[in-house]
């Protein structure tokens, strides 16, 4: 979505990769023991994806108005878009108030989910259609009340917040 909607400016796509990243690497210590590094080949399958992949294309056609989210997730000679429901899965597990983390900023409880605020545009984009244009990630990427990607890995990586129980939930 950001590369059509930025007429593929490298510096947007650069910021949005960042932020997704960031997220990845927050999600994945919540949901693991011993996180790996987001580094080698699964950062450069992550990019690939980003950058050619069915989600890119998928998103890119979202933007350009070519396609729309109720049209589903399961497009004729592409097949399924995974991240449509990855997006959806993850929003789910990370929104569960009882699986609180300490806000980094605002120092009280909040769902993981908070701390993922391209996770929650792409969910209202996406899932629950709560923005109709695609254009809602841009601002998502704008936002100043966001962290900077850098402190988000900065508190995954120095926090405890392995949750074993999240896997479990239904």
């Amino acid at each position: 979505m950001v590369a059509a909607l930025t007429n593929e400016s490298a510096t947007s796509k650069s910021v949005y990769f960042a932020h997704c990243t960031s997220e990845m690497i927050f999600i994945t210590h919540l949901l693991a023991e011993g996180p790996e590094k987001l580094a080698g080949p699964l950062l450069a399958d992550t990019y690939v994806t980003l950058l050619k992949g069915r989600n890119a294309w998928y998103g890119q056609m979202l933007a350009k108005g070519e396609l729309s989210p109720d049209m589903g997730d399961s497009i004729s000679g592409k097949g399924m878009i995974q991240g449509v429901s990855a997006v959806e899965a993850f929003f789910e597990l990370l929104s569960h108030s009882s699986l609180n983390v300490l806000h980094p900023e605002e120092n009280k409880p909040v769902a993981p989910v908070e701390l993922c605020p391209i996770l929650k545009t792409l969910y209202k984009i996406l899932i629950s259609r709560e923005h109709s244009s695609s254009e809602a990630i841009l601002q998502a990427l704008r936002d100043e009340n966001q962290n900077d990607p850098r402190e988000r890995i900065e508190i995954a990586q120095s926090h405890a917040f392995y949750m074993p129980s999240l896997l479990g939930q239904s």
